[in-house]
């Protein structure tokens, strides 16, 4: 059975889907699925609208909770056992603003209930193991540990407590050691009674299936969960800062963060085909071209659109020898006021749309892209339109629509440089 998986995993990845057809199952907007028969897979993505922001005091509790959950037994058995026995695997990670479970396993709907049915009694643990605890806790407290002697890791945690101080965006994931070394299985088991609850879950089926069957798993995954909601989630807004982290080490990270658009606002092509040309293309962007190519600062920079929930930016990131750092800052400033100017002609514009588009196409050449694709449009609540609607808006796209965005959608005035590294007299 493990063979015909790993078989299949890598068949996968030579198939190339026309745009899929993405459904609501049952009218529900909050369950997605794409059918697809070109392989005999399900893949399965549960998401729960709570992540490390809602961990209060106890920084770490969410990310501990669900790596805790998953690594215990469900009928004296370890969960991962269930699905290493039929060939199926199973995921789960834990982010700022969410956490989500990930099944792939064979298109045998009984197979798939069985495990569905697991994932479903791990979520309603009642008791933990306290040496699955203990285990998991060590585990966590060596990548606390570990991170503070990573310069890209501590330049994450600066860019959170800078950018998004006094909110619950401003610690990491793994949370800090003091809080972590806290934390009982009694404060685990309620705080998942929180979480795991059906207003807040999504859940994104992809594969070889059909809606009367992704029903069932639906069924199957939400059965006997909360229907209500505990866990708040507080408005916050993003700070500007210029900020350094005393390393010592041969390079400096750095990192430039500009206040943008969200995801799903209506500007949002219009800044990806800027973004593109400015660093997101890698070689022939402007940041590449004037780093690497000219000067040979760094071996990359780049650049590309995030948000949060609340908040949109821009983010540049590069790697440079200290003594480099001023010289880099310098560069990208100047390529910020060009990129403000945008003085791009016509046609440039429409090559880079047309790259765009076929760098959208490679996105959904695997069941696993297309889950996550359809994942992210049901967590950003975009139309199930979304593949039709996304070459129509790139095509709109134009110097002056970009022009215009540029001015009313990005923040030039509250740019935060955040780095780290061993600064050079």
């Amino acid at each position: 059975m493990k063979q015909i998986i790993l078989f299949i995993t890598l068949f996968s990845s030579t198939i190339l889907f026309a745009n899929p057809k993405i459904s609501s199952v049952a009218s529900n907007n909050n369950y997605l699925f794409v059918q697809l028969e070109t392989l005999p897979i399900i893949d399965i993505n549960i998401t729960f609208n709570s992540g490390s922001f809602n961990d209060g005091e106890l920084k770490g509790l969410t990310n501990l909770m669900l790596n805790t959950i998953m690594s215990s037994n469900v009928d004296n058995k370890k969960i991962i056992s269930y699905f290493e026995n039929v060939g199926a695997k199973l995921s789960y990670s834990t982010g700022k603003e969410s956490l989500s479970i990930t099944i792939r396993t064979l298109n045998d709907i009984d197979q798939a209930l069985v495990l569905t049915n697991i994932i479903n009694n791990a979520l309603r643990l009642e008791k933990l193991d306290s040496n699955v605890l203990k285990l998991e806790k060590d585990r966590i407290l060596r990548n606390i540990e570990d991170s503070k002697k990573r310069p890209a890791a501590l330049l994450t945690s600066s860019i959170s407590a800078k950018l998004f101080l006094n909110s619950g965006l401003a610690h990491q994931v793994i949370g800090e050691k003091e809080s972590v070394n806290k934390i009982t299985d009694i404060q685990i088991i309620s705080h998942a009674n929180k979480v795991f609850n059906l207003e807040d879950i999504e859940i994104n089926i992809v594969g070889d299936i059909t809606e009367s069957n992704s029903k069932k798993l639906i069924s199957s995954i939400t059965n006997k969960l909360s229907t209500n909601r505990t866990l708040k989630v507080s408005e916050y807004k993003m700070q500007s800062s210029d900020y350094h982290t005393e390393f010592d080490s041969t390079q400096s990270h750095l990192a430039i963060i500009i206040p943008a658009i969200k995801r799903e606002d209506p500007d949002y092509h219009n800044l990806l085909v800027a973004n593109y040309i400015f660093g997101g293309s890698g070689f022939g962007s402007w940041l590449m071209e004037e780093i690497r190519q000219k000067r040979g600062l760094s071996y990359s920079v780049y650049s590309y659109l995030a948000s949060t929930r609340e908040e949109g930016y821009l983010k540049i990131s590069l790697q440079t020898k200290n003594e480099n750092l001023s010289l880099a800052k310098e560069i990208i400033a100047a390529q910020i006021t060009r990129l403000k100017k945008f003085d791009v002609s016509e046609k440039e514009v429409e090559t880079i749309k047309k790259s765009i588009l076929r760098s959208f196409e490679m996105k959904t050449d695997t069941n696993k892209k297309i889950l996550n694709l359809v994942s992210a449009i049901n967590n950003l609540n975009l139309d199930c339109n979304y593949f039709e609607n996304y070459k129509a808006k790139l095509n709109q796209v134009s110097k002056s629509t970009i022009q215009n965005a540029l001015i009313n959608s990005i923040d030039f005035n509250n740019i935060s440089t955040i780095s780290v590294g061993k600064t050079i007299e």
